[in-house]
């Protein structure tokens, strides 16, 4: 495996346990949502970087996905989990007309959901990358 794609997948194990370090408290499920975001991305980051393509300087997880995608690489992911992980990166991070988390606090199941996905989607990339 490449220095680059190692160091992709590195930072996404990292943000993965932060993420699981700030889901010992109901008061921080929005910065552990900006982690949870943050190693999905890097995964994909690591499987385009594989790929020997230019990574983008995006954030949107759909958008990458669409690029692995188009690269023929299938993963046992499910886009409506990506889209919600997208959406509450988002709402956590930034105001918008109805105020800064229209949709409210995430909740501590909520988070521990796309937790669990995002460890899964970890673990599969890694696997993938290491054959």
């Amino acid at each position: 495996m490449r220095k680059q794609v190692e160091e992709w997948l590195y930072f996404s194990k990292i943000d993965l346990l932060s993420a699981k370090k700030l889901l010992e408290d109901a008061y921080l499920t929005q910065s552990a949502a900006f982690h949870i975001h943050q190693s999905v991305e890097k995964c994909f980051k690591a499987l385009i970087e594989d790929l020997n393509l230019r990574v983008p300087k995006i954030h949107d997880l759909e958008k990458l996905l669409g690029i692995i995608i188009e690269h023929d690489i299938i993963l046992k992911t499910n886009t409506e989990i990506i889209s919600m992980i997208n959406d509450v990166y988002i709402e956590t991070r930034y105001p918008n007309d109805q105020g800064l988390i229209p949709e409210g606090i995430p909740s501590i199941e909520f988070i521990q959901e796309i937790y669990s996905f995002a460890e899964t989607l970890y673990n599969e990339i890694n696997q993938l990358l290491d054959k």
